[in-house]
C-alpha cells in the first residue's frame, strides 16, 4: 500500500489503513516524580511487608493455606495451573464473605464484581475468577508481603541449583503454622469437605457455613490462627532442626531456609525489616492510644505522626521522625502540587490566548511571577520574608478554608487548605510555614528519612534547606513563585514525560526554543497511600485495639503489651 492508497469507495487522499500514532496522549500519574518518593523509598522502609491494600489480616493465613493445599493435592507445578485455582478459591471465599452470617460488613478481594453476583442472581452461584491479573488478589496484595515475611518462596527461588517453578511454602514454623491454623479453622466445613474442588454452583447454605467459621471478621475467635498470623508479620525464622528433619517426602517443593537467609540472624537477632515492621506498628497503636480517631480519619492520622505527643524512649523517637518526615513530605508536595497547577493553567490561557504558539522563556517566567492573585492575593514585589512573618504573626492566612493564625493550625490542615484552594499563593504560604516548623529539627528519624529522594525530586531536607538559602537572598514572592517553578517543576516534568516516550504525558516541554503547554490533565495529581487502612484493619484484627461502647478505639491488653515490648 502507498502513502495515496484509501478504502475503497472514498475519494481524495487519506492516510494509509496500517498507520497508527506513534504517541499514546496520557495524563501521567505522577507529573512530578513525588507520588515515587512516597511508594519506591519511604514506606518500604517505613512499614517493609505490608502494601496499601494487603489490608486483613486473615488473608496472609489464607494464602497460605491455598499454596499448601495446592501442593498437597500436587497438581501441576505451572504458574497458570496455580493462579487458575487460587482465583476461583478467592471467588468462593469472597462470596462466603458476602454472605457472612455476622453480618460483618467484611470487603473481601473482587468484591465489585462478588457484590453484582449477591446483589442480583439468586442461589447457587456460579464459579468465577476473583481478579482478572495473575495469580488474583494473592498476586496483587499478598504474594509481596508473604515474601517479604519470609512466607513464601516465590516461583524462581534456587532449591539447591534449580529455580523452583511455581509459589511455594517456605519449610519453616512459620509458614507452616500459618497453613496449618486457617486448615484447622474450616477443615470440617461442606465447602471443604464436598464443593472445594468442584465446578458446580455453589449453594448459599455452604457459603453460609464456610463464612460462619473462615470470615475475615472471625480471626478473633481462632486465637491460634491469630497467634500464626501475628508470629508470620512480627516473627522471625529461628533454627527448626526438628522441623526440618520431620519433613514431608514431597519437601522438594518447600524449600528450607534459615532465618539468616530471610532477613534474620544466625545469632537469633531479628532482621532490620522485621525490627522496623515491629516498631513502626507500635508507634502506630501509641497514636490510638492518645487520638483514637487516627482509626478512621486520614487527616487525624496525618497529624498525629507529625505531632505524636509523648514518646516512650530514644527508639520511639526515632520511628516517630521517620514517620513525621514523610507527613511532611506529603505537605510539601501538596504544596507544590498547587503551584504545578496554577502554572499549568496560566500556561495553557496563555497558549490559547496565542493560537497555539508556544512561549518564550522569559514569557514563561512572567506567568511564574503573576501567579499573585489567590486567595490568598499577594503583592508580587512583596518580600518573601515579609510574608513568612506576616504568616508567622497572623496576618496572612487561608482564607475560607483555615481559621485563625495560621501558626495554630495543624499541618495537615494547612496542606489540605492548599488542596482545597489549588492557588500558587496557597501553596507558598504552605511551604514558607512547613519550612519554619521543621527547620532546625535534628532528632535522628527526622534526620535520616527527611534526606530520602526520589530519582527526580530533591528530598524534604533539601527543599528547606534551599527555601532557607532563597529568603536569604532577599527574594520577591514573584522572584520566590519563579524560583519553585524553575526549580522543582520546569525540567522536573519535562525529564519525567521524556522518559515515557511514546506515552505523551507532556504538560509543557521546549521545543524550538519555546515553551509549548498541552491541555492534558492540567490539574492536581494525588498522594501516594500511607498505609492508614492497613494498619487500622491488621492491628484490629490481630487485637489490639476493640471499640468500646460509643464506638472509640480503645487499645486492648494485646496492644498494650505490644508497644511495651517493642518500645521499651
Amino acid at each position: 500500500m502507498t502513502i495515496t492508497e484509501v478504502d475503497e469507495g472514498q475519494s481524495g487522499v487519506g492516510p494509509p489503513r496500517w498507520l497508527a500514532a506513534s504517541l499514546e496522549v496520557k495524563e501521567g500519574r505522577d507529573p512530578l516524580g513525588l507520588q515515587t518518593t512516597t511508594q519506591d523509598r519511604l514506606m518500604p522502609r517505613l512499614l517493609p511487608g505490608i502494601l496499601e491494600l494487603s489490608r486483613r489480616a486473615r488473608y496472609f493465613s489464607f494464602h497460605a493455606y491455598l499454596l499448601d493445599r495446592y501442593r498437597e493435592l500436587r497438581f501441576p507445578a505451572e504458574a497458570q495451573s496455580l493462579s487458575t485455582f487460587i482465583k476461583a478459591r478467592e471467588w468462593e471465599y469472597g462470596l462466603a464473605v458476602l454472605n457472612c452470617p455476622h453480618d460483618c460488613g467484611s470487603v473481601p478481594v473482587g468484591a465489585q464484581s462478588l457484590r453484582g453476583i449477591v446483589g442480583h442472581q439468586d442461589p447457587p452461584y456460579p464459579r468465577g475468577q476473583s481478579v482478572e491479573s495473575t495469580f488474583g488478589g494473592y498476586g496483587l496484595y499478598y504474594r509481596s508481603p508473604l515474601a517479604d515475611l519470609g512466607i513464601v518462596a516465590r516461583a524462581g527461588t534456587l532449591l539447591g541449583d534449580t529455580p523452583i517453578p511455581v509459589d511455594v511454602l517456605y519449610d519453616t514454623y512459620r509458614a507452616r503454622r500459618l497453613a496449618d491454623t486457617f486448615r484447622g479453622a474450616v477443615a470440617d466445613t461442606e465447602y471443604v469437605t464436598a464443593w472445594m474442588l468442584t465446578t458446580d454452583p455453589i449453594p448459599l447454605d455452604v457459603l453460609v457455613e464456610y463464612a460462619r467459621v473462615g470470615c475475615l471478621c472471625q480471626l478473633a475467635n481462632h486465637p491460634a490462627e491469630r497467634d500464626a498470623v501475628h508470629d508470620a508479620l512480627f516473627g522471625d525464622n529461628p533454627v527448626d532442626t526438628s522441623a526440618r528433619a520431620a519433613a514431608s517426602s514431597d519437601s522438594e517443593a518447600r524449600p528450607d531456609e534459615t532465618d539468616a537467609d530471610l532477613g534474620g540472624s544466625s545469632t537469633g537477632a531479628p532482621g532490620l525489616a522485621v525490627v522496623q515492621r515491629r516498631r513502626s506498628v507500635a508507634h502506630y497503636l501509641t497514636i490510638v492510644d492518645a487520638y483514637p480517631a487516627v482509626v478512621d480519619d486520614e487527616g487525624a492520622y496525618r497529624e498525629a505522626l507529625w505531632a505524636p505527643g509523648s514518646l516512650r524512649s530514644p527508639d520511639h523517637e526515632r520511628v516517630a521522625g521517620e514517620w513525621a518526615a514523610l507527613v511532611a513530605k506529603d505537605a510539601w508536595q501538596d504544596a507544590l502540587c498547587s503551584v504545578w497547577a496554577e502554572f499549568c493553567r496560566a500556561g495553557v490561557d496563555a497558549t490559547h490566548a496565542r493560537d497555539g504558539a508556544g512561549l518564550a522563556w522569559e514569557e514563561t517566567r512572567g506567568i511564574a511571577c503573576r501567579m499573585t492573585m489567590g486567595p490568598p492575593h499577594l503583592d508580587p514585589e512583596m518580600p518573601t520574608t515579609d510574608l513568612a512573618a506576616s504568616v508567622l504573626d497572623g496576618a496572612i492566612g487561608l482564607p475560607g478554608v483555615v481559621d485563625g493564625p495560621l501558626t495554630d493550625a495543624t499541618l495537615d490542615a494547612l496542606r489540605s487548605g492548599t488542596v482545597a484552594l489549588d492557588t500558587a499563593t496557597s501553596g507558598l504560604v504552605v511551604i514558607l510555614e512547613l519550612s519554619r516548623r521543621a527547620r532546625g529539627r535534628t532528632d535522628p528519624g527526622w534526620a535520616e528519612f527527611s534526606a530520602i529522594r526520589s530519582a527526580w525530586q530533591p528530598s524534604v531536607a533539601s527543599v528547606i534547606q534551599g527555601v532557607t538559602s532563597h529568603l536569604a537572598d532577599a527574594p520577591t514572592i514573584a522572584d520566590t513563585l519563579w524560583w519553585l517553578v524553575h526549580h522543582f517543576v520546569l525540567g522536573v516534568h519535562e525529564r519525567i514525560a521524556y522518559s515515557k516516550l511514546p506515552e505523551h504525558t507532556f504538560r509543557f516541554r521546549w521545543e524550538d526554543g519555546l515553551v509549548h503547554f498541552y491541555d492534558n490533565g492540567i490539574g492536581r495529581f494525588p498522594l501516594a497511600a500511607v498505609r492508614n487502612a492497613p494498619l487500622a484493619f491488621i492491628t484490629q484484627d490481630l487485637d489490639f485495639w476493640e471499640r468500646d461502647s460509643e464506638g472509640a478505639a480503645a487499645l486492648t491488653d494485646t496492644g498494650g503489651a505490644f508497644i511495651t515490648e517493642m518500645l521499651p
